[in-house]
């Protein structure tokens, strides 16, 4: 049912009307993200604006006046296209004015400076316990790849020892409103892990004495496991600057980190970029290059190439300048 005929097709009317609507489309993280730009962001903006009076410019002219850091920002602007979508879809507008806005660009993204090198790889389990049930869970994350939530979904029937692979097709993740909701992944496929030889025998003994319907990687009760109680068992937010450390302004050791790392392993191992994204279950090849070392793999190409050339040239045209210039000046004299 459209607006009331006496109800002025607002944008915060328009939110309202169609709020679970816009919702269902998305997962509930993205939703509770959404919900924090509307908030904060989008409703001050323009909840009172008709939305017939929207343009391109007015919304570049706030996506520059927000605060926040710039995924942030980038939120709030999705959240507002997706309220003008369904404006579209209701002849209340005829064409998105988010379309025609032009954000400016951000750093490119460099999500393997998050990993973990050979050495804070030890450190981490180190610091960890050595054993139980939280162990395990992060052994998970940092072998597998994937996300919290997919370890926290897993169940011992999605385990095949034989082709040692792990099956990945749910995750658990918090809705709207706190409450635990099973669904689909990020990427709504399912996709195979590879079980590697370290994680065998974590696998195994997570596995064991279990039917196959239950978790395979439960909390020490038996329920599901969340960043916050992973984080607040293992006192997390104490020990992980034991692990690594990053430049000041920078996030510090996040879990998601671990599947940045099990991201640039996979390249060092020699594995091919589309294998790379069908076991991380990247939406496109392009996000699962970001973590290719294929810079530094041409500058040390660089290197190379500009030793062989240079070390051809005349040894007196290598120097660093400050003997011929010292012969320059005794010439003069």
């Amino acid at each position: 049912m459209r607006l009331g005929d006496g109800e002025q097709a607002t944008v915060g009317a328009l939110f309202t009307r169609y709020r679970d609507l816009i919702l269902s489309r998305i997962s509930p993280g993205t939703g509770r993200a959404y919900m924090v730009a509307w908030r904060h962001r989008v409703a001050p903006s323009f909840a009172s604006l008709p939305i017939a009076d929207l343009t391109p410019l007015d919304i570049e002219a706030e996506f520059a006046a927000w605060t926040g850091t710039r995924s942030t920002r980038i939120d709030a602007l999705s959240m507002l296209s997706a309220i003008c979508r369904v404006a579209v879809k209701g002849g209340y507008i005829a064409a998105n004015p988010c379309l025609g806005v032009d954000v400016p660009r951000g750093r490119e993204a460099d999500p393997a400076s998050r990993s973990l090198n050979l050495e804070e790889v030890s450190r981490l389990l180190e610091a960890l316990p050595t054993s139980g049930p939280y162990r395990r869970f992060v052994l998970a994350l940092l072998y597998t790849g994937c996300r919290l939530g997919e370890v926290a979904a897993l169940r011992v029937s999605d385990v095949d020892l034989s082709e040692r692979v792990i099956r990945v097709a749910q995750t658990a993740s918090p809705g709207m409103h706190g409450e635990l909701l099973i669904g689909p992944t990020k990427g709504r496929r399912v996709r195979m892990v590879p079980v590697s030889e370290p994680l065998l025998p974590v696998v195994s003994e997570a596995m064991h004495g279990k039917t196959e319907h239950e978790l395979l990687f439960p909390g020490p009760r038996g329920g599901y496991v969340n960043s916050k109680n992973l984080s607040r068992a293992l006192n997390w937010h104490r020990i992980r600057a034991q692990v690594k450390t990053y430049a000041p302004g920078e996030p510090a050791l996040h879990w998601h980190d671990l599947r940045h790392t099990a991201a640039v392993v996979l390249f060092n191992a020699g594995v091919s970029a589309p294998d790379v994204q069908a076991i991380l279950g990247h939406s496109s090849l392009l996000v699962t290059q970001l973590y290719a070392d294929t810079r530094a793999d041409a500058a040390r190409r660089g290197a190379a190439a500009l030793s062989d050339y240079w070390g051809a040239q005349s040894n007196s045209q290598l120097q660093g300048g400050e003997k011929l210039a010292k012969t320059a000046v005794h010439q003069q004299i």
